[in-house]
């Protein structure tokens, strides 16, 4: 009898930690989409006037992530290293100024990134502590 209620307990007990994995599983997979949703909302990207070089050159930074639509309809995107009177450069690319139609520049938000961190605090928090639903 011992036996037969031995085997009962180690089956349900199997049962509840197969319960437990697939909630964690679940709950990593909500964390990933959370993650990818304010990864995508922390920066826009913003469209600069091309109106003159000298106006271009003096909007954009060393430092400052860059997508250039070419006037042959080629696109680029990189990390400025260089800004001189003929052009941007970085990640071994120079783009003169000559032969930009568009361009637009990366900006992060501060509140965004904040939130996010909040976010991803909170909901460690949460899977940690069992997500608050219920118990055995």
């Amino acid at each position: 009898m011992d036996a037969v209620r031995g085997t009962q307990d180690d089956r349900a007990s199997m049962h509840r930690r197969s319960e437990v994995t697939s909630c964690l599983t679940v709950n990593k997979s909500i964390i990933y989409l959370v993650l990818i949703a304010f990864t995508a909302g922390c920066t826009t990207m913003r469209s600069l006037p091309t109106t003159d070089a000298q106006s271009l050159a003096s909007q954009i930074e060393v430092g400052d992530k860059i997508k250039i639509m070419r006037i042959d309809d080629t696109d680029v995107t990189f990390k400025v290293s260089a800004v001189s009177d003929e052009g941007i450069s970085g990640d071994g690319v120079f783009v003169a100024y000559s032969d930009i139609r568009q361009i637009q520049v990366s900006q992060g938000s501060n509140g965004m990134t904040l939130g996010l961190v909040a976010g991803i605090v909170i909901l460690v928090a949460l899977v940690a502590s069992g997500g608050g639903g219920s118990s055995y």
